[in-house]
């Protein structure tokens, strides 16, 4: 197994870890200090279950094609596509990382910069390979 198919591998890991904390905050875990800036303690409110709604597809979505960069699943999209599409995840992962180290929960930033920061290593990885 090389340096690419295990960062694809890990971050396939990586995003269905915060599909599971998504799908935790929708149900109504008591965990709204650890994302969205913290402005909600506790139970997230009804709109921003939307939203946790939205990036739990998002992120199985993701985990899905980077199980397909590692071989594990067949790819969906044309090596000119999947090129494109990683790239875009590791902009989307460069950007998460950015918008959680300033935020003003520190518990959101204690839990997620170093997630986001092995995100956009994997997410790089793969997209230079």
């Amino acid at each position: 197994m090389n340096i690419v198919v295990i960062a694809a591998l890990i971050q396939a890991v990586i995003a269905l870890g915060v599909a599971i904390f998504q799908i935790a905050l929708v149900a109504g875990a008591p965990l709204g200090e650890y994302t969205m800036g913290g402005q909600h303690p506790g139970k997230l409110p009804g709109q921003f279950r939307v939203t946790a709604t939205v990036s739990a597809i998002i992120m199985v979505a993701q985990s899905g094609h980077y199980l397909a960069q590692a071989g594990i699943l067949n790819p969906a999209l044309s090596p000119g596509q999947n090129a494109i599409v990683n790239w875009f995840w590791f902009g989307f992962a460069v950007l998460g990382l950015i918008v959680n180290s300033i935020s003003r929960s520190k518990k959101e930033r204690n839990t997620w910069v170093p997630v986001l920061l092995v995100s956009a290593i994997c997410t790089l990885l793969v997209a230079l390979n």
